[in-house]
């Protein structure tokens, strides 16, 4: 073997024949290629996928952001008419409370049985509110970036606007319950306040010995619950009437103490039949042994004040002999008379010159009423009025 020979069969260390210097490279083969371009494909199709899911879970984000702002806001709205509702119906319930502490005389039984009915039920579903809280979660509301992420919260942001919902509408079903509620317990109340007017007059009946401060601030009190509408105001004068019934009852006791004893019911009688005659004015009595000088040994006297305040009113004074001889048309004359000065408050025009010379209008009166006698109506001390008076007094009665 030549050595050209020998160059050109040289083995290379691995035993392999070295290609040829400048020879062309072999071709990459097409299962290559075709995986190349398959890797490719499927790079862009995941890419494509990963990106539409990252839409759409974008997209379904922002459409729970969305939801879950309006169910805030309207959860707001509801809180807001829901505290308002309640704020009212504390004050209804306060009210109530307030108005049926009144003790049951003064007030009518049927009337007091319907409210306090009604404002145990009202008390009952107040009771009964809701527990909601409509405070925006605590959670962030910052935007994910991984879709999987996003949709996580998209759930989480669903089932709050969810609960947001279901509370809201279960707070504003119960308000509107509640405003009902209120509206029943404020009619009732209203009723419970007219009705109060002839259990009053009752009331003032059966106290009929009170003075006449504590009566006419009682009847003052009646008149102010008339027409009354529910609220504070109302409760303030049930508290005004209650407070002016118990004077009115207390003075009433206390008259009625003086009056005891064994001319009790005479007493009674002389009181009664004065107030017949006095034409609606206000009298008030006192009874002692002597009254100017007068009591003993078969005499008697008496005093009266007048007054027009508060359409009349008067204090008389009477000596214990007038009931120990009651029945003795002196007795009534003298009655009469004292009634005569009393009336001054109510026929003040009539009674015109006499009014600060009152005694000879006294007589008058009395004569004019029928009692002729001397001795009980005056004429024996004071002088027979002109008969021009006694006429004239004869218009008041």
């Amino acid at each position: 073997m030549t050595l050209e020979s020998a160059q050109s069969a040289t083995l290379d260390p691995l035993g392999q024949v070295p290609a040829a210097i400048g020879a062309p490279a072999p071709r990459r083969s097409r299962a290559a290629v075709a995986w190349t371009v398959l890797g490719v494909a499927l790079f862009l199709l995941l890419s494509a996928a990963v990106l539409a899911a990252s839409a759409i879970a974008n997209l379904r984000f922002d459409a729970a952001v969305a939801a879950h702002r309006d169910a805030v806001a309207e959860a707001e709205t509801v809180g807001a008419s829901t505290a308002a509702v309640e704020a009212e119906a504390a004050s209804t319930a306060e009210i109530a409370a307030s108005v049926l502490a009144a003790p049951d005389p003064l007030v009518d039984a049927a009337a007091n049985a319907a409210l306090t009915t009604v404002t145990a039920e009202f008390d009952a579903l107040m009771a009964s509110a809701p527990e909601t809280e409509f405070a925006e979660p605590t959670r962030p509301l910052s935007r994910p970036i991984w879709f999987a992420d996003l949709d996580r919260a998209s759930d989480l942001l669903a089932a709050e606007t969810e609960r947001l919902t279901a509370q809201a509408a279960e707070a504003d079903a119960y308000a509107a319950d509640l405003a009902v509620a209120d509206d029943a317990v404020t009619d009732s109340g209203v009723a419970y306040l007219d009705a109060i007017a002839p259990v009053a007059a009752a009331v003032e009946a059966a106290n009929g010995s009170a003075r006449n401060v504590e009566r006419i601030e009682y009847r003052n009190s009646v008149e102010q619950l008339a027409g009354s509408t529910w609220g504070y105001d109302a409760a303030a004068r049930i508290d005004a009437y209650v407070a002016a019934a118990a004077a009115l009852q207390s003075t009433h006791a206390a008259e009625e103490a003086e009056k005891a004893g064994p001319l009790y019911d005479r007493r009674v009688e002389v009181e009664a039949y004065a107030r017949s005659i006095a034409g609606g004015v206000l009298l008030e009595f006192d009874w002692a042994p002597i009254v100017i000088g007068y009591g003993e040994n078969g005499s008697a006297g008496g005093t009266a004040t007048w007054d027009t305040w508060e359409g009349g009113l008067s204090t008389i004074t009477l000596s214990n002999s007038i009931a120990e001889q009651w029945g003795d048309p002196v007795m009534a004359a003298l009655v009469t008379h004292e009634v005569g000065h009393a009336i001054t408050s109510k026929c003040y025009d009539i009674v015109g010159e006499y009014a600060n010379d009152n005694e000879p209008w006294a007589v008058a009166w009395a004569i004019g009423m029928g009692h002729t006698d001397a001795n009980g109506n005056g004429e024996w001390l004071y002088g027979r009025p002109s008969d021009e008076l006694i006429e004239r007094s004869k218009a008041c009665r």
